[in-house]
């Protein structure tokens, strides 16, 4: 009985003592945690002298003293490796605190440890970046693919430092980036450091996957390509996101066969690539009409004498023959007041062909006939509003249905183009 109790005794000794020292480190580790949150040279010495065995506060250390004192930095960084072999931050500041010191030779060993250490992207970057400082444009691709995996964050970084060694558009492939959030990542790059010329590839590749929250961006892309004359890739783009029903109303190329998208005016036009855009002018306001479809424009008379309300690009052939049909009723616009259609060189600015003034208040249509310039590509189909002469601003609107540009099987005539009654 006697025994039981010495021994219980003991034990309630000891889980006493042990709960004593718990209580005494936490106290110890509390002060020291305060110490380091100082973030001072003596404030995480103090640290150290609390917990010697901080691997992370020996790294702060070293962080702190910096170039002040190399060799007391590097000092506190070996002694956090003797606390902790495995840490491979503790690795990553001793390496570059030898190549800062000239030694290439032990810099490199000790950052190459560091990946051995950590199969994570900070080791890797490192890395990244030591061989693109020593021009080793080998050695940084094999840690630039070994880094994509293992991104997390921002990855601008990284495409940034790649395009610095070699931008060619394909570091999608280079470097096997499969994540269609990293592929996006590296369009939006592209457009962001002003290289829309090589964004065409890695378009393609998002369109591939489909995604919805992609299409705000390969929208961006296809007008920054249409900026930068590269209307095949922009052109791509679009008629994917059309097959993917990404774009309402019509399929690609107005879904008639025709080059104009819209033309029916079923949808709202998204103002982007091959749409309409509808610039917002002052004293001039659009509208869709529902029974029949169409588009309305309407003029208050405070509209400047020069306007162009309603444009879209549209891909041709150069020397190609082609017809712009339209159908259309205007209210309150006289005829020969300043409202017509024109077609221009979109790239050049050139006036191609301009129509005749827009005025009926009865349904009706026109066509206008024209070949395209040798060199052009692209053109602007815009409806065009220039006061004419003698003629006060206009004050009404027109409404606009079934606008088409479509080849012609000849080049036009030199007869003016022939109206029809719209029924």
């Amino acid at each position: 009985m006697i025994a039981r109790r010495a021994l219980r005794t003991a034990l309630w000794a000891a889980a006493v003592g042990g709960l004593a020292t718990a209580a005494a480190w936490s106290v110890r580790l509390a002060r020291a945690d305060a110490w380091f949150q100082t973030e001072t040279v003596a404030g995480t010495e103090k640290a150290l002298s609390l917990t010697p065995g901080q691997a992370a506060y020996g790294v702060r250390l070293a962080l702190l003293i910096g170039d002040d004192d190399p060799g007391k930095a590097a000092a506190a960084l070996r002694q956090a490796l003797v606390s902790n072999p495995h840490d491979a931050r503790a690795w990553i500041e001793l390496g570059l605190r030898y190549e800062a010191d000239g030694n290439l030779p032990l810099a490199e060993r000790t950052l190459l440890h560091a990946a051995e250490e950590s199969r994570v992207f900070l080791p890797a970057w490192t890395l990244m970046n030591y061989y693109f400082r020593r021009d080793d444009a080998e050695r940084f691709w094999f840690w630039a693919r070994s880094a994509v995996p293992m991104m997390w964050g921002d990855p601008l970084p990284l495409f940034h430092l790649c395009g610095r060694v070699k931008e060619d558009g394909d570091l999608i492939g280079r470097l096997d980036i499969r994540k269609p959030e990293m592929q996006t990542a590296y369009l939006f790059y592209l457009l962001d450091v002003g290289r829309p010329d090589l964004a065409g590839p890695t378009s393609r590749r998002l369109m591939r996957s489909n995604r919805k929250a992609d299409v705000p961006l390969l929208l961006d892309a296809c007008d920054r390509l249409l900026a930068a004359k590269r209307t095949g890739d922009a052109l791509a783009i679009w008629d994917g996101l059309v097959a993917a029903h990404r774009i309402p109303g019509g399929g690609a190329r107005g879904g008639r066969g025709g080059l104009l998208y819209n033309g029916d005016f079923a949808a709202s036009p998204t103002g982007h690539g091959f749409d309409w855009r509808l610039p917002a002018i002052e004293g001039i306001s659009a509208a869709q009409e529902e029974n029949p479809v169409g588009l309305r424009l309407a003029f208050s008379g405070a509209q400047p004498e020069d306007a162009e309300p309603l444009v879209q690009l549209a891909p041709v052939d150069e020397n190609g023959a082609y017809v712009l049909a339209f159908g259309y009723r205007t209210s309150g616009i006289a005829a020969g007041t300043g409202l017509y259609w024109r077609v221009g060189d979109a790239n050049r600015g050139d006036i191609i062909v301009s129509g005749e003034s827009l005025a009926s208040d009865d349904p009706t249509g026109n066509r206008i006939a024209f070949v395209a310039p040798p060199g052009c590509h692209l053109v602007r189909v815009a409806l065009a509003y220039r006061r004419r002469p003698g003629t006060t601003r206009i004050s009404g609107f027109i409404v606009l249905r079934d606008v088409e540009l479509r080849r012609a099987a000849q080049p036009p005539s030199d007869d003016p183009p022939r109206s029809r009654v719209m029924k």
